[in-house]
């Protein structure tokens, strides 16, 4: 009992392995799902970031080109005088517009002062730079002699300084185009150029770390997913190993033990070890009344040695097998004056150390049985004629012993009747020659023995010293 409340307890329950497995499991899912989710931010991010650095490059492009379309105009005005190109100067939105965006953007990208502080810079370069560049166009309207009011605002707003506008148209040619391509001025473009380079290095290094951070982020990210994945397979794989191992298997070698009517060894969840001592405990019930029903219907109930059915099938069993056979009847003497003069449970106590003696003297091979009341048959198996003085021995030691009786029970005798198969007389039956014997024995005065020989003879054999005189005595009596 101790022994089965341990492994009671040393047994896992089916529900409690799928309630952690399930657990795990689930908190696994759950922690992937949040990485799936910061693997879509941290893909987000490097997205943004890798976009943003695009746009930077994008924009300084187009922030270095628009400034150059307009000292393109500038120049081909003053080079050539065309109206046109002093108009698209002063009306090309579409330039100003991408200087104006260009620096909106770049704003938006980064807070960094030093970014902001180079493009500061560039624009009173880009301002001071425009100055003279109005300056220049102006000159060279003083020197075609255009009519002002046909020009933009912007450049009838310029003032010419006085000494200017005493020099000669060549003069005045010449000065404008001085402005607009001496060393002077292309220095500062060329200053222009650097500060919004520099601004823009130091803003696309930012964008580039920012980058690499969030590239950096997502592949953690991934291989935290991958872990997880395969941390949930596992779990998983684990799962349908414990089901195979505790619950799948246990139960096939449960049916096949069941469809060999085998006892279940316990094994797997505590459930099915549960099951495996219910139906143990059934089916030793079921074996132990099976047997009961088996023996109380190949046994005496009184004297437990085999019954009349059970000597009938296996006497019929045996002679039909080749092997020497020697079959014993014996009666009980005037068993029926004991029954009347003390009473039929002294008789059954009689009938119970009758039988006693017999299986006591007899082997274990040997076939007891009480087939009547008060007759008693032995089957002995592997036995010929050469036993025959065993036998006698063995009669003779029971018959003293039911002569000195113990309980108060009476002195009893025995007539016994014994065949062997290799005595038999031709065609003759070896049951009927027990019993030829055995009838002898009685009509000759009881409490002896005969053997029956294939010659036809049966010699009779004393149990005890009982003289002739007595056992005629007897059997008148009877």
């Amino acid at each position: 009992m101790e022994e089965t409340k341990n492994t009671e307890q040393r047994a896992i329950p089916l529900q409690t392995i799928t309630v952690v497995m399930t657990a795990v499991g689930f908190l696994i899912s759950l922690t992937l799902m949040y990485f799936m989710y910061q693997t879509s931010i941290s893909y987000g991010n490097s997205r943004e970031s890798t976009e943003n650095y695009i746009d930077c490059q994008s924009i300084a492009t187009n922030l270095l080109a628009a400034s150059d379309t307009l000292t393109v105009y500038a120049r081909g005005f003053v080079v050539t005088g065309d109206p046109q190109q002093a108009e698209l100067y002063y009306t090309d939105t579409q330039a100003q517009n991408a200087i104006n965006e260009a620096m909106a953007e770049i704003r938006a990208f980064s807070v960094d002062e030093r970014v902001l502080s180079q493009l500061d810079n560039a624009m009173q370069l880009r301002e001071r730079l425009m100055a003279t560049e109005d300056y220049a166009m102006r000159l060279k309207v003083a020197a075609i002699g255009g009519d002002l009011s046909e020009y933009p605002e912007r450049l009838r707003g310029v003032q010419l300084l006085p000494a200017d506008t005493l020099l000669s148209p060549e003069e005045q040619d010449a000065k404008a185009r001085s402005f607009l391509f001496d060393i002077d001025y292309e220095s500062s473009k060329n200053e222009i150029s650097l500060r919004i380079n520099r601004s823009m290095d130091i803003l696309m290094r930012s964008m580039l770390t920012r980058q690499t951070e969030s590239s950096d982020r997502l592949l953690s990210v991934l291989h935290g997913q991958q872990l997880l994945t395969v941390a949930l397979m596992c779990s998983w794989l684990a799962l349908a190993a414990i089901i195979f191992a505790m619950v799948i298997a246990p139960l096939r070698r449960q049916i096949s033990s069941m469809s060999n009517d085998q006892r279940l060894s316990e094994e797997g969840t505590s459930e099915i070890r549960f099951l495996a001592r219910t139906y143990n405990r059934l089916y030793e019930q079921n074996r132990l009344a099976t047997e009961k029903l088996n023996y109380e219907a190949t046994h005496d109930g009184l004297t437990g040695l085999y019954n009349r059915a059970a000597y009938e099938a296996m006497f019929n069993s045996l002679t039909k097998a080749e092997g020497d056979l020697a079959l014993i009847l014996l009666d009980v003497d005037l068993f029926k004056r004991i029954n009347d003069e003390y009473g039929h449970d002294i008789g059954d106590a009689v009938l119970k150390s009758v039988a006693d003696d017999l299986r006591g003297s007899f082997r274990r091979e040997d076939m007891v049985c009480r087939v009547g009341g008060d007759e008693f048959a032995v089957i002995m198996s592997h036995a010929d004629s050469s036993y025959k003085d065993l036998v006698c021995e063995k009669l003779r030691k029971m018959a003293n012993k039911l002569a000195n009786p113990t309980h108060d029970l009476p002195v009893v005798t025995l007539s016994v009747g014994v065949a062997f198969t290799d005595q038999l007389i031709p065609g003759a039956d070896l049951f009927k020659s027990a019993d030829l014997a055995l009838y002898q024995v009685k009509n000759g005065g009881r409490d002896g023995c005969g053997f029956s020989y294939k010659t036809g003879v049966i010699e009779m054999v004393s149990n005890s010293e009982k003289t002739a005189e007595e056992a005629a005595g007897e059997a008148a009596d009877e």
